[in-house]
């Protein structure tokens, strides 16, 4: 995604991230702020609306969590997703897909292998 689109996400599109994450992959805020490399009270804030990670990196986290989940649900049903998310994996070298997604060479892992899993060649 280039850079100027990651600028141009409005606030309540942060909010829908969260609220997704919470609700499809059974995160907390408290994941939530782990994941992106910040503290508890600014994950509520972008939750309700207020603001958004200032620092690309971290907005880049929360859309790649956004992808990830929208991969997942092409994949599995709700409650699968949210297992394959929480579990160790095999084929990331036992890993956990969820922990993954905190940096930006985790999260490409991550969406490679969904895409494998996507087309059948796993």
């Amino acid at each position: 995604m280039a850079s100027s689109a990651l600028k141009d996400q409005p606030d309540g599109s942060v909010a829908r991230v969260i609220h997704r994450a919470r609700e499809q992959a059974g995160l907390s805020s408290q994941d939530v702020a782990n994941l992106v490399g910040v503290g508890l009270r600014q994950v509520q804030n972008w939750s309700a609306g207020k603001g958004r990670p200032a620092d690309r990196r971290r907005l880049k986290t929360l859309l790649d969590l956004q992808y990830v989940l929208d991969l997942l649900s092409d994949i599995y049903d709700p409650e699968s997703a949210l297992i394959w998310l929480h579990a160790r994996n095999r084929l990331l070298g036992g890993e956990r897909p969820l922990d993954l997604l905190s940096t930006p060479e985790g999260a490409d892992e991550v969406i490679k292998l969904l895409d494998r899993l996507a087309d059948g060649n796993f």
